[in-house]
């Protein structure tokens, strides 16, 4: 049966199996239109090797969500580069500006489940707001390396990632330590110790490593 292979930019929602599915690992740097990796594998030597283990001229590409759809058409170029073209697009969600731009401009264009009018200020994943959850917050490259940033204060900026008014930002940011606090102490509770920050799926900016999950929350939330 012929099929064309899809490349997922998002593990969580789409699981690839390596057969038919295959993981771009990829994000954008804060603040800047900057493409990396998260990993070691660079964006282009996964690309390159994408392209040579598919051994397909045509793919799919999928993600959680289109909004710009910025990042969409830089991974199109690259793969354009090495002679393989991008076919369609696969996502749960849409603005209508990149709906229309994917399906003139691709063959299968843009399949979603939801086209969201143009007037929409943002979206937002409820993973963001949380802390030291995988494959949440945005990406932060200092001098040390990569680190995450949840969308909230004091480690990320809630006006500039999910539009939350800046008069709100405290409060708003109050409410995710909570949660977060909470969450955590229930993982505390199932798995009998304390979580350290060092034990979280990714390296959170301005934390120490060896310090309680739920200590540097509370900490933290006092200090706003």
């Amino acid at each position: 049966m012929f099929f064309i292979p899809i490349v997922t930019l998002d593990k969580i929602y789409i699981t690839p199996d390596d057969e038919k599915i295959y993981f771009l690992d990829c994000t954008r740097v804060n603040g800047t239109n900057e493409i990396i990796s998260r990993k070691d594998e660079s964006l282009d030597s996964q690309i390159k090797r994408l392209a040579k283990e598919l051994n397909n001229k045509e793919i799919f590409l999928a993600d959680d969500v289109v909004f710009s759809g910025s990042v969409l058409k830089t991974i199109i170029s690259k793969f354009s580069e090495l002679e393989v073209t991008v076919v369609g697009i696969i996502a749960s969600i849409s603005t209508m500006n990149s709906y229309l731009y994917f399906n003139s401009n691709l063959k299968y264009g843009l399949k979603t489940n939801y086209v969201m009018n143009d007037s929409v200020i943002d979206q937002i994943c409820e993973r963001d707001f949380y802390f030291g959850i995988a494959g949440s917050g945005i990406m932060i490259k200092t001098l040390n390396g990569l680190y995450k940033a949840p969308y909230f204060k004091p480690y990320g900026n809630p006006y500039e990632r999910a539009s939350i008014p800046v008069f709100y930002e405290k409060y708003f940011s109050t409410g995710c330590l909570n949660r977060s606090i909470y969450l955590w102490e229930e993982i505390d509770k199932l798995s009998g110790e304390e979580t350290k920050i060092k034990d979280l799926p990714e390296k959170i900016i301005n934390t120490n490593e060896n310090e309680e999950v739920v200590k540097t929350l509370k900490r933290e939330i006092k200090r706003l």
